[in-house]
């Protein structure tokens, strides 16, 4: 019975792992996920004490490790002493650099009271005790456990909690009542799978793609981005590779935004079990013009010059960058018109990247040259 207890709890953890959910679906499942493990083991705690043997022997070899650590810092501090629950400050700081000139690493003072001056009732992190153990010349958490577990193989099953105090009386489980937990636990299991499976079922999966608000025709820019917002989470930023932007969800927000096109907010909070939207976004005329001025052939140029001052603002603020994302300078409008209007080689190598607005004007223009 107790076999089939563990291969239905490997099951949901498996679902879990091979289940395509997003990042708040995964949120809210975990905490149900994690409640009825809880019960689970309380379950098995109360019907089968060894599984509350086997805790306890691990704190006993965890509290094993901790003397063997001070044992060891006593080897090259004799003035140190035992057990490790009395240290303080002097100490602690003797740890900490014994630690780290002889396993390259350490624990924090915060971590030493939450751990060892006040004791929990779970163990620490595993790459704490494997640190711990090497510190004591094992080669790991594993391997220590299996060392010192291994020296108490020929005495009873509990004879190890019985060298820290008294053999615990364990009463035989009846049949019935193993059965009776069994299918108890296996209907928690199933109710939790049916939730996760329900839930999954209700998600929405969505499809919005861009068209030019002018021409009615998809939007083709390389720099098309999308910026997914979610709440008490940090934005998500991914290029888009078609003019459409898919995923499953049933409340949607997120920003819109090309090279040549005005960035656009949308939200949305879908009912129905699939969706499509075709949105139009607005050209940015102005970007496309600083692009067009950058990359065509102009006679005239003292009419660009008088362009350009109209579509900007006074203050505008003009960084080149690098192709690394690196602010190489800082123009004023005077600088930027200049650079953009003197008939050199190097013009048509400018290329635009982002344009911001304060009202109707250019503010703000980000460009990269070769």
């Amino acid at each position: 019975m107790t076999f089939i207890l563990i291969l239905l709890l490997k099951a949901v953890i498996f679902l879990l792992i091979s289940c395509k959910y997003n990042s708040i679906t995964i949120i809210n499942n975990s905490k149900a996920y994690f409640s009825i493990l809880n019960i689970v083991k309380q379950c098995l705690i109360i019907n089968f004490p060894i599984f509350e043997i086997v805790e306890k022997n691990q704190r006993i070899l965890f509290d094993l490790l901790l003397l063997k650590v001070g044992e060891k810092l006593q080897e090259s501090h004799p003035e140190v002493s035992l057990p490790m629950t009395s240290w303080k400050g002097e100490e602690i700081t003797l740890l900490r650099e014994d630690l780290q000139e002889n396993v390259y690493g350490t624990i924090s003072e915060k971590w030493y009271y939450t751990h060892i001056k006040n004791q929990q009732d779970k163990l620490p992190r595993v790459d704490t005790l494997n640190l711990f153990s090497a510190y004591v010349n094992e080669q790991s958490w594993k391997a220590f456990v299996f060392k010192y577990s291994s020296e108490e193989q020929k005495k009873p099953a509990t004879k190890l909690i019985n060298d820290f105090g008294d053999e615990p009386e364990i009463k035989p489980v009846k049949k019935t009542k193993l059965i009776l937990v069994t299918v108890m636990v296996s209907l928690l299991l199933f109710t939790f799978i049916m939730v996760l499976y329900s839930s999954q079922q209700n998600k929405t999966h969505y499809q919005f793609c861009f068209l030019d608000q002018n021409t009615h025709l998809p939007v083709i820019d390389s720099f098309l981005e999308v910026k997914i917002i979610k709440d008490k989470e940090t934005p998500l930023f991914f290029p888009l590779k078609s003019n459409c932007v898919e995923g499953i969800g049933n409340k949607i927000e997120f920003i819109v935004k090309g090279r040549f096109y005005k960035p656009l907010h949308i939200k949305r909070i879908i009912k129905n079990e699939s969706y499509e939207e075709s949105i139009f976004i607005e050209p940015d005329d102005y970007a496309m013009m600083l692009h067009l001025f950058a990359n065509s052939k102009v006679k005239d140029w003292k009419k660009r010059r008088s362009q350009l001052a109209d579509m900007m603002q006074d203050n505008l603020k003009a960084y080149e960058i690098s192709r690394d994302g690196f602010t190489i300078d800082i123009l004023n409008k005077k600088e930027f018109i200049n650079k953009m209007t003197l008939p050199t080689r190097g013009l048509k190598q400018i290329e635009i990247v982002t344009t911001n607005y304060e009202g109707d004007k250019i503010s703000l223009i980000k460009f990269t040259q070769e």
